[in-house]
């Protein structure tokens, strides 16, 4: 500053002291333009240096991210690929010979990972959608419920719903001018994947055409699955992945520790290494979810919170790891991770609608969860759109958001490596992420989470699953889990061998 503070001194000036000019005979003009150019030359370096920080950064969080992971080779493919119908097995592998098989399966396996990697773009539309429906920070409007609409509703009729239409209007307003927030933000990157120009009037309303094509598209899929003569267990298969998560998996999954514990499959302090896959992020979920508060996710901190609450988390060295393939997810944990080495906690909001008459047991659960690593503290107050909504608060400890760790990885094809016997998990969790996968991939999934698992360890999730005489996983118990008259879920336990 010093500097500067000089050279604006004689620029102002007009002219170099008398003095030194005089006594010298140097041309001062030119020592300040010389001192102009070392300071733009600092300036530069000082930027470059930062963009060198920045950058390195960046690219060491995604390559801590991707590290240590190998695709499913062959060898665990074949006994898969004997054991399945030739109806389930792939088109592309389906009229091979063995050998075929084997020598295209690394270029099968590339070739599928882009494409259900591909698949993110149709579940970030499927949010942007959701966000459309129920969210209550950009409009006035009332939400939309599909609870008290006409079940005979076709696609088209719910478009051109007053009430869809208007919401469809202000939400383009709102995202031409998104500011800081988090979810408009990501509402316009996608939208803008169409080729749209929020700048222009033609660009906002070609804008309000995509989200009326995406909407129309989302309930047409949603009508497909459900007529689909195809097992629930994979009933998604074909539609976009969707990162969205609400508290209704954490509780099944409590319920199922609880369980689990009873009949001593785990036992008191026997819980080291966790794997959460596809932990999810709380945007707007789809059981008409709130976006009042910021973006977060919740599993991995309630599955901690439930393992030290039933008095199952080893007291020593625990850690939990998160694997996704989708970067949103990856990224909000990594950064996380990152402020709470600053020392800042992470605080989640629960919110509730009095209306959906939770189960008792669901109820009690959204009152303690979180007591074990976070203390209670004040909610984000829900604006007056969103109606009679009850909502708690929990500010997760730094050192419990440290104990997580995400990484990239796409369970159907991929598993980490190396993993030795004492870094396998004792508990895996896959909830809400299987169901997008048809018969053959699930199996993979099977495989790759058998590599992971050590002996006797467990694996929890609410998809039912094809057990095949290759893979040493077979299911032991289930727990259900009901949040409503109308509402519940099962939990399948499966064991290692």
């Amino acid at each position: 500053m010093s500097r500067t503070n000089r050279g604006s001194c004689s620029w102002g000036s007009g002219r170099p002291s008398s003095r030194e000019g005089d006594e010298d005979g140097v041309n001062h003009e030119g020592r300040e333009e010389h001192e102009v150019k070392k300071f733009v030359f600092f300036a530069a370096f000082v930027a470059f240096v930062a963009f060198v920080v920045s950058w390195f950064s960046w690219s060491w969080l995604v390559a801590a991210q991707t590290e240590g992971r190998i695709n499913i080779p062959y060898s665990d493919a074949k006994p898969i690929l004997d054991a399945l119908r030739p109806e389930l097995i792939p088109d592309a592998l389906r009229s091979l010979t063995p050998m075929q098989r084997e020598a295209s399966w690394p270029a099968w396996v590339s070739t599928r990972d882009t494409e259900i990697r591909e698949r993110l773009a149709a579940g970030d539309e499927d949010s942007v959608i959701t966000f459309l429906l129920f969210g209550v920070t950009f409009t006035s409007q009332p939400r939309y419920s599909f609870a008290t609409a006409v079940a005979t509703r076709e696609p088209d009729a719910v478009v051109a719903d007053p009430v869809v239409q208007a919401r469809i209007k202000d939400l383009v307003a709102a995202v031409a001018s998104p500011g800081a927030n988090e979810r408009l933000q990501f509402a316009r990157r996608v939208i803008e994947r169409h080729g749209i120009d929020f700048t222009t009037d033609m660009g906002r309303q070609g804008a309000r055409e995509v989200l009326r094509a995406a909407l129309t598209r989302m309930l047409a899929d949603y009508d497909a699955y459900f007529r689909d003569s195809a097992p629930g267990a994979t009933l998604f298969r074909n539609r976009g992945l969707s990162s969205d998560t609400s508290i209704y998996a954490a509780f099944a999954i409590d319920a199922a520790l609880k369980d689990a514990a009873a009949m001593g499959v785990l036992k008191q302090g026997s819980v080291r290494r966790v794997a959460v896959i596809g932990p999810g992020l709380d945007f707007t979920d789809k059981q008409e979810g709130y976006d009042f508060y910021p973006v977060q996710t919740i599993q991995p901190f309630a599955v901690t919170d439930s393992l030290r609450a039933r008095n199952l988390a080893a007291p020593r060295d625990f850690q939990l790891m998160t694997y996704d393939l989708n970067p949103r997810v990856n990224d909000h944990i990594a950064a996380a991770r990152q402020r709470a080495a600053r020392g800042a906690g992470y605080t989640i909001q629960l919110p509730r609608d009095p209306a959906q008459q939770w189960e008792r047991d669901l109820l009690g659960y959204w009152t303690r969860v979180g007591g074990k690593i976070g203390a209670t503290v004040p909610p984000v107050a829900p604006p007056p759109a969103a109606g009679r909504v009850d909502v708690r608060a929990v500010r997760i400890r730094p050192d419990v958001v440290q104990m997580i760790t995400p990484r990239d990885l796409d369970i159907i094809l991929q598993r980490p490596e190396p993993l030795p016997d004492s870094d396998r998990f004792d508990l895996v969790i896959a909830t809400n992420i299987l169901i997008y996968y048809d018969v053959f991939e699930q199996s993979l999934a099977l495989a790759n989470i058998a590599r992971m698992l050590h002996s006797e360890g467990v694996l929890l999730t609410n998809n039912p699953l094809f057990e095949l005489p290759a893979i040493p996983v077979h299911q032991i118990g289930e727990t259900k889990a009901i949040y409503t008259d109308g509402g519940s879920d099962w939990i399948a336990w499966y064991q290692r061998e």
